[in-house]
């Protein structure tokens, strides 16, 4: 059976999260708090992996600020309870496969199950299997009559016990896996037994409880175990399969194992480990010989072996009929941990299940599915426009798309599509990124010229993209790109500025040369140059002469003439500025599309012009060595 939709609905900080679709991998993405883990909890429950946790608890998980009142309203008036969890089901091939076998050809007269579970002791079904007659209609569930909604004191609990005998088996148990079921290093085996002899057993114990049955023994039997070296051989083999996964999808430490250690305790050790027997997990570094203890070691190996752990005992107790919940998987981990760790979801796990998970970070988000995921908001603070008595309760919201307007929710879904944009722009032909769209027209303009006449102009190879702050970017692209070496930067900007000096003082300067940074002031002779200066005077001013039409007493050429320290873009403006003549200011893109327009016999007329393609031209000798 595959989930199909969820709606969770009176259960902690959710209200009404409203019915929401689910992928085979869905990924709720929202700011903490939001209420991405309560919508997982509040799913665990229809079929969990550890039976006695699928009930709901009125006094813990009812939303406190309305719970007295539903539980006095509640009081003796079960044949209208409170739902807590909606969820609809999907039958599949081999679902109907099995029904049929049992009840005959033709029984499944429809694939859809619904399920509805709350504060009342059985779940109800809805569904159109065998003789129910009972039928999802068109308009949904919500378009059924009243009456047609399972309660314990009617005759439809008979159409629940059909569906549990036949339809129950199919459901697949839900393996919920979170950071506090990550296993601890040391273990008293004494307050341990106690624990489990009081049902009070911890996420952590499970896992180890689920680590002893791998290694064909359990608690009970390592407390009066005497010959200890023979377990501890037997844990280390079972363990072994499990580390082994790890190192083919860990790429941070492919060099460790897991090794066992069982000892009386130590009267000078903190309670409890003072006492009885403890067992100790370490990690073995096998280059260094060096050992830690577990929970010493990196977040990303400690939670692949729990997780590992946990996955194989559920299998093992539970088959393959599995739906995988995560909450918030790789919380802590480096980036690249991150990405080992959705590529082992990816590769191992969707296959073969449903996959929902949490996040908040971009690098647990696939730019290229993100139909998968769902915005999770908190709207508590916020009044919906045209909210009426009968709109759903604030609260916790999940959006079927991704259409949340809320920034801080989206951000991570912002940065995920950013990165992959620059891995995508660092891949096929070389870049080179030029501050402004003119730079892209002189630059083709002059390489145009240069071949035209025989010279060196700019290799096809590279793609001109303009991008506005080069320093910024550049430092970008030294960070993201898998090979900065692809790129290189025009830059504009002297040394003496500012933000270069920061960068230089930060370490961020070789960032930038790693992806090629031709400094303009290299090819141009005021320090702070931009492409401008490369064209100089007189070659510039005339041109933009023409391309304003200036009278012959305003031109610029005849008193721009020698190049100083001065940027020629600051010059030509300010004297633009005293043109009486010109009555708009200074376009820089104006004098480029007026160049575009020419035509190379007319531009070459152009004084100073070829003292202009030198200069380009020893520009393009540099940037075409550098491919």
């Amino acid at each position: 059976m595959r989930l199909r939709t969820l709606h969770v609905k009176n259960f902690r900080c959710v209200e009404d999260s409203t019915e929401f679709t689910i992928c085979p991998v869905t990924c709720l993405v929202g700011k903490n708090g939001a209420g991405k883990t309560s919508l997982l909890e509040a799913l665990y429950k229809v079929n969990p992996d550890v039976r006695e946790l699928g009930a709901f608890d009125v006094l813990m998980e009812y939303p406190r600020a309305r719970r007295r009142q539903y539980q006095k309203s509640a009081a003796g008036r079960l044949d209208e309870p409170d739902d807590a969890l909606i969820t609809t089901w999907e039958l599949e091939d081999h679902d109907v496969a099995r029904l049929e076998e049992v009840l005959g050809a033709g029984a499944v007269k429809s694939r859809a199950v619904v399920i509805r579970q709350g504060y009342y002791p059985e779940r109800h079904w809805t569904g159109a299997i065998g003789d129910s007659g009972w039928r999802i209609p068109d308009g949904g569930l919500d378009a059924a009559p009243q009456s047609a909604i399972p309660s314990p004191n009617s005759e439809i609990g008979q159409m629940d016990a059909f569906f549990e005998r036949h339809v129950g088996p199919l459901l697949p148990k839900l393996l919920y896996f979170s950071e506090w079921h990550i296993m601890q290093g040391r273990i008293s085996i004494d307050a341990l037994l106690h624990r489990k002899q009081k049902g009070e057993l911890t996420g952590p114990d499970r896992v180890f409880l689920a680590l002893l049955e791998l290694g064909g023994t359990s608690v009970e039997a390592i407390s009066r175990i005497e010959r200890s070296e023979e377990l501890i051989a037997d844990l280390e083999d079972a363990a072994r399969p499990v580390t082994d996964e790890i190192g083919r999808f860990w790429s941070q430490e492919r060099d460790l194992r897991v090794s066992f250690h069982l000892y009386p305790g130590r009267p000078q050790d903190p309670s409890p480990f003072d006492r009885g027997l403890v067992f100790e997990t370490r990690i073995v570094n096998t280059k260094t010989n060096m050992s830690l203890n577990f929970e010493e070691r990196s977040t990303g190996f400690v939670w692949f072996f729990s997780f590992l752990v946990w996955y194989s005992d559920v299998r093992r107790r539970c088959g393959d009929n599995l739906l995988i919940v995560l909450d918030d998987p790789g919380l802590g981990l480096h980036a690249k941990a991150q990405w080992d760790l959705m590529r082992y979801v990816t590769e191992r796990l969707a296959p073969h299940y449903q996959i929902i998970y949490t996040t908040h970070s971009p690098f647990m988000i696939d730019p290229d599915r993100m139909a998968w995921v769902r915005t999770v908001e908190d709207l508590s603070t916020q009044t919906p426009v045209g909210a009426t008595h009968a709109s759903p309760p604030p609260g916790t919201k999940v959006g079927d798309e991704v259409l949340s307007t809320d920034h801080d929710t989206l951000l991570p879904l912002q940065a995920s599509l950013g990165y992959r944009i620059m891995q995508d722009m660092a891949a096929g032909k070389r870049r080179l990124l030029v501050e402004k769209p003119a730079d892209v027209i002189y630059l083709n303009w002059f390489s145009a010229r240069l071949h035209e006449s025989g010279r060196r102009g700019l290799d096809p190879a590279w793609t001109i993209i303009p991008c506005g702050d080069l320093v910024r970017l550049a430092t970008l692209v030294g960070l993201l790109a898998n090979d900065p070496r692809g790129f290189a930067v025009l830059l504009s900007l002297s040394e003496r500025d500012p933000d270069v000096l920061n960068q230089s003082a930060t370490g961020g300067s070789r960032m930038l040369q790693s992806c090629r940074t031709f400094p303009l002031r290299r090819y141009a002779r005021p320090v702070s140059s931009t492409i401008e200066d490369l064209i100089g005077p007189p070659a510039y001013p005339a041109l933009v002469d023409l391309c304003y039409r200036l009278p012959r007493k305003q031109r610029l050429a005849a008193t721009i003439v020698n190049a100083d320290e001065t940027p020629i873009l600051r010059t030509v403006t300010d004297r633009l500025g005293d043109c009486p003549s010109v009555t708009r200011p200074f376009d820089p893109m104006l004098p480029a599309e007026f160049l575009l327009g020419m035509g190379g016999r007319k531009a070459r007329k152009l004084p100073g012009i070829q003292e202009a393609l030198s200069r380009f031209e020893n520009l393009f000798a540099d940037l075409n060595t550098s491919l």
